[in-house]
């Protein structure tokens, strides 16, 4: 029996040493997305959007001022960069697709995580990302912030920090920064919640995801 506790025990230890290796934390309900517009075409670029609801709301718009020029596709999660299994769901989106742009935007979930946290999954991101498409262009978009005048508010200084991030990696890795957060901010008449926008803004959003992509 005192053989069967200690072996019970030691089993007990290294599981929870092995989970503690890898901090996971998500949310009440999590969610994925993944599009291909003209999935069987290959005559024209392929652009890649890496985002969150944010992106769902901008994808259609984007594809539509971008037709003729480029078919589009998503990868929408609301897995931080910071959980494991984002890399997962990005790997599966260069399963015999190639891009010549990426545009990314993560940084409204996975407020469990430090900042710290969110920077060493960002950059594993780009890592990820060079090593899959050395040749493709990325593009960061920042963080749009939280409506003002909601309690969510308390987040931004959150947002802010990590869009600080966003713009030192951006640098580190030679991508482009797209700010979607100036779009928004001070405009709480934007806001259909306190994250998600009205048709209004979801227009300027893509206007400026568009031209960043394809400029003018």
């Amino acid at each position: 029996m005192k053989l069967f506790i200690l072996a019970s025990l030691l089993l007990t230890i290294i599981t929870n040493s092995g989970m503690a290796a890898e901090k996971i934390s998500r949310e009440g309900t999590e969610w994925c997305n993944i599009w291909l517009n003209s999935a069987t075409s290959s005559d024209k670029e392929r652009i890649l959007f890496v985002g969150d609801s944010i992106t769902n709301a901008y994808f259609n718009p984007v594809s539509k001022l971008l037709k003729g020029k480029a078919y589009c596709a998503k990868l929408t999660t609301s897995a931080c960069v910071s959980d494991p299994i984002f890399l997962e769901q990005l790997g599966v989106m260069f399963n015999n697709y190639n891009y010549s742009v990426i545009h990314f935007n993560n940084g409204l979930h996975g407020f469990g995580y430090t900042e710290e946290e969110y920077k060493a999954g960002y950059e594993n991101a780009l890592k990820f990302i060079q090593q899959k498409a050395p040749k493709t262009k990325i593009i960061l978009a920042l963080s749009t912030p939280l409506k003002s005048t909601s309690s969510q508010n308390s987040l931004n200084p959150r947002v802010d920090k990590r869009n600080e991030i966003v713009r030192e990696l951006a640098k580190k890795y030679d991508a482009t920064v797209n700010d979607l957060h100036v779009i928004s901010k001070g405009h709480p008449e934007y806001y259909s919640d306190p994250y998600h926008y009205k048709a209004e803004a979801v227009k300027l959003q893509s206007k400026k995801v568009a031209e960043a992509i394809a400029p003018k």
